[in-house]
């Protein structure tokens, strides 16, 4: 197989079975396992009221999370639908025991990112969180869900499309706002009087809104409020229901008249507006929580004047206070950040400290193997704190690799010769230099003779240089693939120079080549260009039309070429003169990635799972793993962007949601085998 520079950008995965949140013992062979990287996207938080050591978190793709220890750990529950998509905008735990033998009910509400208008409801789930069930509003983006205190069988559902009430505990949904109103609608918070379920506050997109006969009529409620004010969140003084408080997109508001009149609160600068959640802290009712997207704000005094207690770059999405077994004076504050996972405190905000473990669900841009030293380890996140992180040991710690980068980000990660490189989102290369630890702009690209940019890593610097999407390296010829065409370097890429294959500058997404660099393949605008003679000369080749074009390629042999297309995976054994889709056992799906190892293939398919071949492609089979507590999978597929493997065929596999995992492949891939290929694939840890 031809030496890779891009070993971050290929590797497929199964995944993880689901653990079984509340099961004694332990699962039985434990295929796969994370290789660290905790943390990750947070948008809900609940407390089970009966058991205050027992919380539950909702992710951005609809997973649910669980912890009995009061975030000191977590583990994956299940899936809140069958849409990983789906944003968990809020969860409840129902306050009643129905049965002190069951597990709790939990309620959740979603909308769906890519359908906003259209996707998401409320899921149902009676066995703690394992297993979920809709509940009626299919179909309705939810983005606030609350329930009655007076009344637990009342549920108010508040979506983009009007405001729902249940009053049989979700079994069945009314619309309690007229279709069609121009301003009742795109409904963001809800909060329910405690005294009177009828009292419904409602704030949408534009204004809050209230009603005291249970959803008959509705009032504005927004005198003293800025006009166009977005009601990101409504909360009610749990001492005084008149008192309420309302975040917008203008600040922060209170009302001690119901809603009948608002005033806003100084304190909180203006940049850090959008708070996304207030809560007040029940063994303090004086003490108030803001959080916002600059971080998290503490009001002693009722909400008169503010200050911010956390670093000024967290954006908070949830926030939860429950009984502080370590304190009698303060509530613990549990944190649902966006970057930084999870956050706790048991000291009122005075100390944090990260609470994620067993919360794995980082996004995984990149992941990539060191070519001389199979042990060290380097990753690409999306949504951490750190852009990018190295292990020295397999995977076991990881410590942070940013330094020098200046904010700018980074799309993806290779190793070389002499060490790490890294693509910048902006544009251009950067090279990690061990000695002083730190990234260097590398790689002068030069199109007809003039340098195209600066030399300094800052966000603005890419400016002119063009972004790379793939990277060749063999001793003697290192090729890119950029947005402004295909670049080769013969100084182990100091200098890049512009190598024509067409008119113009087209963009390349993939190349591979041979070790000396004369044969080439690349894919440009899906289509595919050769050349056998060190781009010299080029020949232009197609897929068949029903694939949707090309989208990258990989090398295998002397002559085998696959394809990730569109609608699936295309294979040549001859060199790539003529193709044909690979069909024995793999769907007609987008291909994602592809890793070819010696007696192991390797293709991620958008939607469908992970699937390997022993055989060089004449079958495959789908990645399976039921290495579970109880054997339940959860629905759904998670994707897995970022492949790398090491010469034993240790396979690291970076989710797009769940973090990084280290996979011994053949004990896998002898369980896979045995499956039918039409088995469903299975989703989680």
């Amino acid at each position: 197989m031809n030496t890779r520079f891009s070993l971050a950008k290929n590797i497929f995965i199964g995944v993880l079975g689901v653990l079984a949140f509340f099961a004694t013992s332990a699962a039985s062979a434990q295929v796969w396992r994370s290789a660290g990287l905790t943390g990750g996207d947070v948008r809900a938080l609940a407390l089970d009221p009966h058991h205050s050591d027992i919380l539950y978190l909702g992710t951005t793709d609809g997973h649910i999370f669980g912890s009995v220890d009061a975030g000191a750990t977590w583990k994956l529950l299940g899936l809140a639908g069958a849409n990983s998509n789906a944003v968990v905008t809020n969860l409840i735990v129902d306050p009643r025991i129905v049965d002190p033998q069951k597990r709790a009910r939990i309620y959740a509400s979603t909308w769906t990112r890519e359908t906003a208008s259209e996707g998401g409801g409320v899921f149902i789930s009676d066995d703690g969180g394992m297993t979920w069930r809709e509940s009626g509003l299919h179909g309705h983006a939810v983005r606030a869900l609350a329930q009655a205190h007076a009344n637990p069988d009342e549920l108010v559902a508040g979506a983009l499309d009007g405001v729902f009430i249940s009053r049989d505990g979700g079994a069945s949904w009314n619309r309690i706002t007229p279709a069609g109103d121009t301003e009742l609608r795109n409904f963001d918070s809800l909060a329910i009087d405690p005294g009177d379920a009828d009292i419904i506050y409602a704030g949408t997109f534009h204004l809050p809104w209230k009603t005291i006969d249970g959803g008959k009529h509705w009032a504005a409620i927004h005198d003293g409020m800025i006009d166009d004010s977005d009601v990101l969140s409504l909360a009610l003084d749990e001492t005084n229901p008149q008192r309420v408080f309302a975040s917008a997109c203008s600040g922060i508001y209170r009302s001690d008249s119901s809603g009948g009149q608002w005033e806003k609160i100084e304190g909180i600068p203006y940049s850090s507006r959008r708070t996304l959640a207030i809560r007040q802290d029940p063994a303090e009712p004086a003490v108030l929580y803001a959080g916002t997207t600059e971080g998290l704000w503490k009001s002693a005094d009722a909400g008169k004047s503010w200050a911010r207690i956390s670093p000024a770059d967290w954006i908070v999405n949830a926030l939860l206070l429950a009984p502080n077994r370590e304190s009698s004076g303060a509530s613990r504050l549990v944190i649902g950040t966006e970057r930084q996972g999870v956050v706790v405190s048991d000291d009122g905000g005075l100390h944090f400290r990260a609470a994620n473990e067993g919360f794995f669900h980082r996004r995984v841009l990149a992941v990539a193997v060191d070519s001389r030293d199979a042990r060290r380890v380097a990753a690409v996140l999306s949504n951490a704190p750190e852009a990018v992180v190295v292990s020295e040991d397999g995977g076991a710690t990881w410590t942070t690799m940013d330094e020098g980068l200046g904010g700018a980000s980074v799309r993806s990660i290779y190793s070389a010769a002499d060490g790490w490189w890294a693509a910048l989102t902006a544009g251009g290369l950067a090279r990690y230099d061990d000695a002083k630890q730190r990234w260097m702009r590398a790689g002068m690209f030069l199109q007809d003779g003039s340098q195209t940019a600066r030399e300094d890593i800052a966000p603005e610097a890419g400016h002119g240089r063009p972004v790379v999407n793939d990277v060749f390296t063999s001793g003697t010829a290192w090729l890119t693939a950029t947005d402004q065409g295909l670049f080769e370097s013969r100084d182990q890429g100091r200098t890049w120079n512009a190598l024509r294959f067409g008119p113009g500058e087209l963009p390349v997404q993939s190349v591979r080549a041979s070790a000396d660099g004369r044969v080439i393949r690349l894919v440009s605008s899906r289509g595919m260009v050769f050349s056998d003679d060190a781009g010299r000369s080029w020949s232009w080749h197609d897929l068949p039309l029903e694939s949707g074009g090309a989208l990258k390629l990989e090398w295998s042999g002397e002559s085998t070429l696959l394809v990730a297309a569109q609608t699936g995976v295309y294979i040549s054994r001859d060199a790539g003169w003529s193709w044909g889709r690979e069909q024995a056992g793999l769907p007609g799906a987008r291909a994602q990635e592809l890793l070819l190892l010696p007696g192991l293939w390797l293709a991620s398919m958008e939607s469908s799972g992970l699937y390997a071949s022993r055989d060089e492609g004449l079958s495959w089979a789908r990645v399976r793993n039921k290495s579970t507590a109880n054997g339940a999978e959860t629905a759904g597929e998670v994707e897995f962007p970022a492949l790398a493997a090491e010469e034993s065929q240790r396979i690291f596999a970076g989710s797009a949601s769940e973090g990084l995992y280290l996979l011994e492949f053949g004990r896998v891939l002898s369980a896979a085998a045995r499956k039918n290929n039409e088995e469903p694939a299975p989703s989680g840890h």
